[in-house]
């Protein structure tokens, strides 16, 4: 693992928690769990840059999976903490952002349960990072 990923991870991580604790919910539990939550997330996101090319690198084209991914935590996230729901606007939106994290670390690690298999277990015809 590379310590950048994770230095850069743990910054943006505890800036999210300070600007949450500071700014949306004075609740230290939400914003220090948002803050590992999102270090986690943007951590492994950063260990995993060489097996998910953004941009012009996507040779595949178009991944349904990704898309399906978007969309379903987008409505949990959105829809799920919705405008209708008695919260106040703060702790809704860091009860948004908490699921979107949550979200984004939850691919992250099924990526990285991937990557751990020998390359003789790995499903057939995917294409992963080298060990």
């Amino acid at each position: 693992m590379q310590r950048r990923s994770w230095a850069v991870g743990g910054c943006l991580g505890l800036a999210i928690g300070c600007a949450t604790y500071g700014w949306l919910v004075a609740d230290a539990a939400l914003a220090a769990t948002l803050a590992g939550v999102y270090t986690v997330a943007i951590g492994l996101t950063l260990e995993h840059r060489s097996v998910v090319p953004l941009g012009s690198e996507r040779a595949a084209g178009y991944d349904p999976w990704s898309g399906a991914w978007a969309v379903v935590v987008s409505l949990a996230a959105l829809c799920g903490v919705g405008f209708w729901l008695p919260l106040a606007p703060g702790l809704r939106l860091a009860l948004q952002l908490l699921v979107l994290g949550v979200g984004l670390a939850a691919l992250q690690f099924g990526i990285g349960l991937v990557r751990s298999l020998p390359a003789d277990e790995r499903p057939e015809g995917e294409q992963v990072g080298a060990d």
